[in-house]
């Protein structure tokens, strides 16, 4: 069960179980929303989510259906989870772990090699140019610019820290719970699971970061929350 508890200069401590499903865990934001509407509008949050593990798309989800709608703002994420916290770290939030130290990288992957493959997730640190391919059995992580003609294909998520103007393809394995994450959307297509959805370039979106996901079987693109 998630708790609240109380910290020094008025802000509130959430705790994140690591031994629920996201599922219940979502219902259980859910519940906090309607129940303690008025403890939390205007509230200062730290979010612990201790050793759970968890993607771009859960962050995502916590935000809109918890931290949004209760009209509270977060001043620090904690992860005692390596991957956890790089994901936390590189969607840009400001996150600690526990003790406040350094948590260890996750895989990473240089900018000098033309087609590259990893089984548990990547993080890619520069543009990839076109020609160049990523491609990982979990989620990819691209700190720089997707430009034309590369590619990126995860059974994961993808989260690109830049420009996209290349091929994504998240849930390569026909996962159609996975998601896409951009800081600037500049690519008429993108692929998730086993659907396929077109951007309009006058869309609303275009040059914008945002998330996309499948929803009710369409692809379905929304704002990436200001965090």
């Amino acid at each position: 069960m998630i708790q609240l508890k109380g910290r020094e200069a008025g802000i509130l401590r959430c705790i994140v179980p690591d031994d629920i499903s996201e599922k219940q865990l979502l219902e259980e934001f859910s519940v906090m929303v309607e129940q303690g509407a008025r403890l939390l509008i205007g509230s200062k949050l730290v979010i612990d989510m201790q050793s759970r593990i968890f993607t771009p798309s859960l962050v995502l989800k916590i935000w809109k259906g918890f931290i949004e709608p209760s009209g509270a703002s977060v001043e620090n994420w904690v992860s005692d989870n390596a991957s956890s916290f790089l994901c936390l770290k590189n969607l840009g939030l400001k996150v600690s772990d526990q003790a406040d130290n350094p948590v260890a990288a996750a895989p990473y992957a240089n900018n000098k090699e033309t087609s590259i493959k990893n089984v548990k997730g990547m993080l890619y640190s520069g543009n990839l140019r076109g020609g160049q391919k990523l491609s990982s059995e979990g989620d990819i992580i691209v700190m720089g610019h997707v430009n034309m003609g590369a590619e990126v294909y995860a059974g994961g998520h993808i989260v690109v820290l830049g420009r996209l103007h290349g091929v994504v393809h998240a849930g390569c394995g026909g996962d159609n719970d996975m998601s896409v994450t951009v800081r600037s959307i500049e690519t008429p297509q993108v692929r998730i699971g086993t659907k396929v959805g077109m951007i309009d370039c006058n869309s609303e979106f275009w040059g914008k970061p945002a998330v996309i996901t499948l929803c009710n079987e369409e692809i379905v693109v929304t704002d990436w929350p200001s965090i």
